[in-house]
């Protein structure tokens, strides 16, 4: 680890009071991967530019300090910023199947629910558990995670359970942790025709569906996704402005 990122996060963790060791070890983990990412994002990868930035933040004992004060208040508003930016996916991709018309209402309205609070919400509240892992490893955790979480999008259907809605799920976690990190548009749009090619794929020969890969309603509705994706990340984001790091 960088030293200097190592120094700042032990200060940290040392100054921080009334909380376990498990709460403190979690807090730590954040707010490093909040840290790598902003670092990231900003092209800064060399021990001195991780100095720069840290000289820009709160000091160690202060931020830990306010952390400690507003344990409680900050764990609600986690949970209600998760929530929120979940339901804003279920709507987007709930929405888009009841309004394109071969939908009936209450799967469309099943599909927002088990889309945006078990997969959405649920990705968003247990996303910072693996942060500090690989970024590479981090966006598999993150699909794979999804994916469990769809289950009950399978049920979503009238001709029983339908794995291949699973996919939606792993490409729901892999936007969110890929793109957590603000990328390129251009990007965005790539993934979402390479994940249509490996759906269509996956639906002909694996699945085994009898009913031909619907191309277009699929693509629209992967962008649906995607910019279902994007648009809540940037929710969670405004609405957890408080949480970031404030510049001295």
């Amino acid at each position: 680890m960088n030293q200097a990122l190592a120094g700042y996060l032990a200060e940290v963790e040392q100054s921080l009071r009334g909380l376990s060791s498990g709460r403190r070890r979690l807090i730590v983990r954040e707010l490093e991967a909040h840290l790598r990412d902003e670092a990231e994002a900003r092209g800064l990868l060399t021990e001195s530019d991780m100095e720069a930035l840290l000289a820009e933040k709160e000091m160690p004992r202060e931020l830990a300090s306010q952390l400690s004060e507003g344990e409680d208040t900050d764990t609600t508003h986690r949970s209600e910023t998760s929530l929120l930016a979940g339901s804003l996916l279920g709507l987007a991709t709930g929405g888009y199947l009841f309004l394109q018309g071969n939908w009936p209402w209450h799967l469309s309205l099943a599909f927002c629910f088990a889309h945006g609070l078990a997969v959405g919400a649920g990705l968003f509240l247990v996303r910072r558990r693996w942060q500090t892992l690989r970024p590479g490893v981090r966006v598999l955790t993150s699909a794979l995670f999804g994916t469990l979480m769809a289950i009950p999008l399978g049920f979503t259907s009238l001709r029983g359970f339908m794995a291949s809605r699973l996919m939606y799920g792993a490409f729901t976690g892999y936007m969110l942790e890929r793109h957590s990190t603000t990328r390129p548009a251009w990007q965005a749009v790539a993934e979402t025709l390479a994940f249509t090619l490996v759906d269509a794929f996956l639906w002909t020969f694996v699945f085994h569906h009898r009913r031909p890969y619907a191309w277009l309603l699929e693509l629209s509705f992967n962008f649906t996704l995607a910019l279902g994706v994007l648009v809540a990340i940037h929710l969670k984001r405004l609405m957890s402005g408080r949480w970031l790091l404030a510049p001295q």
